[in-house]
Order: structure tokens, then C-alpha cells, then sequence
């Protein structure tokens, strides 16, 4: 395995995003420990900032909502003091640089992230990865790392964050994805990345890292006991969504001209109660 040389600046990585949760008000927003969850990025681009996270976590909790009767929900961000955020995210169209970006975001203020003790990421259009991308860096939210702790003051949902570094399996400039893996010498301390979706991926050398895109997908680290795998020892593995600096950009000014012609077509529907603002 070849040797991860990640700069400094990433050892803050976890500060750029948060666990994202349906709002349910049955467990007033605080997520069970058995609740699915994904991980949300603050990116600021050219002045504004942007929650991202992975498309199929939204569809996931919007299908979840319909079924309890609850749609269309808000999302929650269960980091002390915890934070409310109002629909809708923005699902960009394919593009030839991402057929099918698994994608879903939302211009929300400046000031947001730092309520919860966050910081948006930069995203710059220098420096730029060499490729084939020799290995990354995806952080998030393992969801089944979520544990209950009773203190003097009542109970209360552990959520760490995970960083996870794996070795590119090919890639190109070209790319719209790209699929890490690297096995492990040791069992790990999580056994699953699951909730990693919608988390930032970073590319790094020794003097230089950035962007790499968003993480798609992200695999138990050990296989799952009575389940058939292809793999037997532990290892990490994960899809990353590529979000260079441009075609960030053209989802972000997609978001910023259909998310208040979606916030609209909601109020619509929630018509004679809060309205999403």
C-alpha cells in the first residue's frame, strides 16, 4: 500500500461538513442510532455557499417521509446546537463531463456553517490533481457509528467523523467518478463507511490538495457476517462523485435559478402552514 502524504490543511477536513438527518419531529430532529443518515459539504464558490450532499440521500429520506406521511420534511444537522435546514435540494441535470451526477444541493447563507462550529470549504480552480489520482481522502459520517450517551444533563447521540484514505483505482481527467480501494493491515476501528455519502473527497500531496468531488458510495469495511463478498479481509472502498472547478460551477448556477423556482412550487404545496424559507 502505497504511502498516504496528506497536507496539514486536510487535518481540519472533518470542519467542512456535518451528519444530515430527516427532521422528525417524534425524536425532536436527533436521529436514533439505528436512523439512516448521510453526511452534508460546505462548499463556498466565487463569494457564495453551498450544502451539498449526495442525490440519493435526499431521494432516500424523501421516499422515507412519503411512506410515514410526513412529505415534504425538512433535514437536521444534529451538531450542538444543532441546525434546521429547509428543502429543497437541487438535483443538477447530466451533463457530458457527469451523465448522471449523483448530486443534490442548495445556496444557503454565508454565515450557516459557522452556527455549528463549521467552515465552508474553498473551492478554487487551482491547484489542479495530476492524473491518474494516486489516492484520496473521503470524510464524513459513518451511520453506524452513531452511539447513546446519558449524561447529568440528559441523553446524548455521539456522531464521529470518519477519515478514510484508499488508493485510486485508475482515473483521467475525463473521469465523472473514481473508485478508490485499499486493503487493511489491521481490523479497523469503524466497520462500515455507510453515511459517507454526500461527504468531500480531497486529493493531497505533500505541498498541494484540494477538491476531488463528493463521496457516491462507501462500503462496510469488513464483510458483513452471512452475506456473500467478494472480499474477505478488511479493507476501504469508495466512489467518488469528481466535482472539478467548473463543473461545480455549473451546478451551483443551476442551483441558484431553480431553488427558488422549487422553494416556490413547495410553498405552494404547504399552502395555509410555515412556509420553507
Amino acid at each position: 500500500m502505497i504511502e498516504f502524504a496528506v497536507a496539514d490543511e486536510l487535518k481540519v477536513a472533518c470542519s467542512h461538513c456535518a451528519t444530515i438527518a430527516r427532521a422528525k419531529i417524534a425524536c425532536l430532529f436527533v436521529p436514533e442510532p439505528g436512523d439512516p443518515t448521510g453526511t452534508l459539504t460546505f462548499i463556498a464558490f466565487e463569494g457564495r455557499t453551498y450544502a451539498v450532499t449526495a442525490g440519493h440521500v435526499i431521494d432516500f429520506f424523501r421516499e422515507a417521509a412519503i411512506a410515514e406521511g410526513t412529505d415534504p420534511e425538512g433535514y437536521f444537522l444534529p451538531v450542538a446546537p444543532g441546525l434546521f435546514v429547509h428543502p429543497p435540494f437541487v438535483r443538477p441535470p447530466a451533463s457530458w463531463t457527469a451523465p448522471m451526477p449523483d448530486i443534490a444541493l442548495r445556496p444557503i447563507p454565508n454565515e450557516l456553517p459557522a452556527r455549528i462550529g463549521k467552515q465552508a470549504f474553498e473551492l478554487r480552480p487551482e491547484p489542479m490533481p495530476a492524473f491518474p489520482i494516486p489516492f484520496a481522502l473521503a470524510v464524513g459520517f459513518p451511520t453506524k457509528s452513531k452511539s447513546v450517551h446519558a449524561g447529568t444533563d440528559g441523553t446524548r447521540i455521539a456522531l464521529p467523523c470518519v477519515e478514510a484514505a484508499a488508493e485510486g483505482v485508475g482515473s483521467s481527467p475525463e473521469s465523472d467518478q473514481v473508485q478508490f480501494f485499499s486493503k487493511l493491515p489491521n481490523r479497523p476501528i469503524t466497520e462500515s463507511l455507510s453515511g459517507l455519502s454526500g461527504g468531500p473527497t480531497f486529493w493531497s500531496g505533500a505541498d498541494s490538495f484540494g477538491l476531488l468531488g463528493f463521496v457516491k458510495q462507501a462500503w462496510d469495511l469488513r464483510p458483513i457476517e452471512g452475506e456473500d463478498a467478494i472480499y474477505a479481509e478488511p479493507r476501504v472502498s469508495f466512489i467518488c462523485q469528481r466535482a472539478s472547478y467548473d463543473t461545480f460551477g455549473k451546478w451551483a448556477g443551476y442551483a441558484d435559478e431553480a431553488f427558488p423556482k422549487e422553494r416556490a412550487a413547495l410553498n405552494e404545496r404547504v399552502a395555509g402552514h410555515e412556509k420553507w424559507l
